[in-house]
């Protein structure tokens, strides 16, 4: 992300949870930076639009709101030794989600 190699997917889900909550990409990127081992989720794991890629799931609360992050690592474009970040998911989470580092074990 910080050499521009970020990618949000364009789904509707992701831009009217944006903009719902007053986001800019520059505040979800900021978000993003900010995620730690206790906003992990789940995965590695199969990514359902392509198996042989693994996504990883992450929440974080905004406005005391859950959001879901879906993330995956793709080769940039044109440059396939060079990692992007795809941002496949950023919206309201639809179910409760479980955070196994946490101490709350939520």
């Amino acid at each position: 992300m910080e050499y521009g190699r970020f990618h949000l997917k364009d789904r509707e889900k992701n831009l009217q949870s944006l903009a719902d909550l007053g986001l800019s990409i520059n505040d979800m990127k900021a978000i993003l930076r900010r995620l730690s081992v206790e906003n992990y989720s789940a995965g590695p794991k199969p990514d359902d639009t392509d198996e042989t890629r693994e996504v990883w799931i992450f929440g974080y609360a905004v406005e005391g709101k859950e959001i879901y992050i879906k993330l995956r690592l793709a080769p940039a474009p044109g440059k396939r030794h060079v990692l992007a970040a795809v941002v496949w998911s950023f919206h309201q989470a639809e179910f409760p989600m479980k955070y196994p580092f946490r101490g709350d074990a939520k």
